[in-house]
């Protein structure tokens, strides 16, 4: 299957060129440059050789976006919408990954695909606002994912590689948010299941997470602790970090559907933040110990 793929530098598309290989799937990178919103040509052609378009791109900044809300909207919607339309005239099957935080903040449990939707942010609106131009289109697959961790521990937004080296500065402890909750996610684990979805050609809305919830305090505590530095996590509240975005204090959320069409649960977050720190961090914690 020959797979276009947005955001490939990126966390969820670094994670695709590497599994994809394994699925014996073909990856066309598509580059920014390549899109021009008054001349498709150029994108038409290469989606005309794909099956399936994965819509990874992003602007991930939550805190920027409210600052910018005309970039969020453009990046995260208007760019969306038109991938969307150029992918059906292409009959390329589009999978846009979206977020677990677009549900609100509204409920304290965890959301399913069947609760409203009520967000709270620019950027999340945006990501709302891009799901709805994607599913005007059939056989069309939104993936709600969320607190994604893994990839290059030099990438600047890796979270957990961040803690870490906050850990090793800390002059005894560290704090961490002990009121928002979400769902620890490896992108790895969240990749496997997007090729299975591609495979089985599903549509529809999905929530794409590994099992198991935490604050952020106990995700953080939880790195240090796999990582086995000896620094205290101290848990801090929402205020502490005096954000601009209204972020929602409980991105929460199960994957109810998956469950109901008969796939497996995914691993707990606790399994998979273990497996990727022994796996794929070891070596560069000792780089970073000395």
């Amino acid at each position: 299957m020959n797979i276009a793929l947005t955001g490939s530098h990126g966390l969820f598309g670094q994670s695709v060129l590497k599994l994809a290989q394994d699925k014996h799937h073909t990856i066309v990178p598509i580059e920014r440059e390549i899109i021009d919103f008054k001349n498709p040509q150029a994108l038409k052609k290469l989606l005309n050789e794909c099956d399936v378009l994965i819509h990874a791109a992003a602007n991930t900044n939550v805190e920027q976006c409210e600052i910018d809300s005309d970039d969020c909207y453009r990046d995260n919607t208007l760019l969306t919408e038109y991938l969307s339309h150029i992918a059906y005239e292409c009959d390329v099957k589009i999978v846009y990954i979206s977020s677990t935080g677009i549900y609100g903040n509204y409920q304290d449990s965890a959301y399913s695909e069947y609760d409203d939707v009520k967000p709270t942010t620019h950027h999340h609106r945006a990501k709302r606002l891009g799901e709805q131009g994607v599913l005007r289109y059939p056989n069309s697959l939104v993936l709600r994912t969320g607190w994604l961790f893994g990839g290059d521990p030099e990438n600047r937004k890796n979270f957990v590689a961040r803690r870490i080296e906050e850990a090793l500065k800390a002059d005894g402890f560290i704090e961490s948010n002990n009121e928002q909750l979400g769902c620890p996610s490896y992108v790895d684990v969240v990749v496997r299941r997007t090729l299975e979805f591609i495979s089985d050609d599903r549509s529809g809305i999905y929530n794409c997470i590994n099992e198991g919830t935490a604050s952020r305090f106990e995700y953080v505590s939880k790195i240090v602790e796999l990582a086995n530095f000896d620094v205290e996590v101290r848990p801090s509240s929402a205020t502490a970090f005096n954000r601009k975005a209204k972020v929602s204090h409980n991105e929460t959320a199960i994957n109810l559907k998956s469950l109901q069409c008969g796939y497996e649960s995914m691993p707990h977050w606790e399994e998979s933040l273990g497996v990727y720190i022994t796996k794929e961090l070891s070596e560069w914690i000792e780089k970073v110990r000395v």
